[in-house]
């Protein structure tokens, strides 16, 4: 792919994690972990796409259909607006497409600050996707608690299996990560940290004084392919302490992505990964 640095760097590491946070209780796990850095935002927006149509054509073969979640922000809607152009429009079977949402705001759809919106405007407007098949966070609801177990209920039913217990398998999930180490809407020293039974809750920010709705973690890392979007100068510093830091889940919530049974993929850009040894 044109804009690649030669940087690929896989690891294969024992992660101690009992300690991270007194809430959670981890046990020592294998973590496969492959980062990436290439030389733009643009080009981590290409590589995500390319991914997009790799696992959605695999996952129609193997399957029949195809689930995906989508993330907010800058770089995921660089990748969903590539994937609505007619270079990769065409490759992908959009009437087999499932398509959920990570997090989102505790705003309408229409509100400029729906993640369910800039979905739409860079992508789903432009694509033969059944409206059957989009599967859109209601946040916006006066009873945001009531908004998440049906939210919860609707991944169930999707998957046909109880709403509650184990969580399924997402065929690829999208995230992005924020400049305090945030991703979805998971939170420094938020109360959604120490979920390890929901699928899907509300999350109180005190930084913003709003609730969001978000997956936890025991929901993502139940996917079969996690996908980290992230480019920019202003996610360095948390960038170096997510990835090659101490554990600090509390202070940088994307330390808690790890796979169960899935990928975990790291798409950089060169500003974002300035630091990285």
């Amino acid at each position: 792919m044109k804009g690649v640095l030669p940087i690929l760097i896989v690891e294969l590491r024992l992660l101690s994690l009992v300690s991270v946070v007194s809430t959670l209780s981890f046990m020592d796990v294998i973590m496969a972990r492959e980062i990436q850095v290439l030389d733009s935002a643009s080009s981590v927006a290409e590589s995500g796409a390319l991914h997009f149509v790799r696992i959605c054509n695999s996952s129609i073969k193997a399957n029949g259909k195809f689930s995906v979640v989508l993330s907010g922000g800058s770089t995921p809607k660089g990748m969903l607006s590539l994937l609505a152009s007619d270079e990769y429009k065409k490759q992908v079977p959009w009437d087999k497409c499932h398509f959920f949402w990570g997090d989102e705001r505790s705003v309408p759809p229409t509100h400029a600050d729906s993640n369910f919106k800039m979905a739409t405007d860079a992508l789903l407007a432009h694509i033969p996707a059944n409206p059957a098949q989009i599967y859109r966070m209601e946040a916006e609801k006066a009873d945001i608690n009531q908004a998440a177990q049906e939210y919860q209920n609707k991944i169930a039913t999707f998957f046909n299996i109880p709403n509650s217990g184990s969580p399924p398998q997402f065929d690829l999930l999208y995230l992005g990560m924020g400049p305090d180490g945030h991703t979805a809407s998971l939170f420094p020293d938020t109360n959604a940290l120490g979920e390890k039974s929901k699928w899907v809750v509300p999350n109180f920010v005190p930084k913003f004084n709003t609730n969001r709705m978000t997956f936890t973690y025991p929901m993502i890392n139940q996917a079969k392919n996690v996908i980290f979007l992230v480019a920019g100068k202003d996610k360095v510093s948390a960038l170096k302490e997510v990835l090659q830091g101490k554990p600090a889940l509390e202070t940088y919530p994307s330390q808690g992505i790890n796979p169960i049974h899935g990928s975990l993929l790291w798409l950089l850009d060169a500003d974002s990964s300035a630091e990285l040894s």
